[in-house]
């Protein structure tokens, strides 16, 4: 989860209260497999307006 809300631009990093926890050798790979074959589970285009918002609300 952390990586998908990382390419979303919502977090910094995948890093977890473990520094020892990251992502497996073709994980982040099959994360992108599995978001293209179903984009409908990754709403990007509203994460984007909302960062948008988000400045201009400040």
């Amino acid at each position: 989860m952390h990586e998908v809300l990382r390419r979303q631009g919502l977090m910094d990093g995948i890093w977890t209260l473990n520094p020892k926890e990251t992502l497996s050798p073709g994980q982040a790979e099959e994360i992108t497999r599995v978001i293209d074959a179903y984009p409908q589970l990754v709403d990007d285009v509203f994460v984007a307006r909302f960062l948008e918002n988000e400045v201009n609300v400040i």
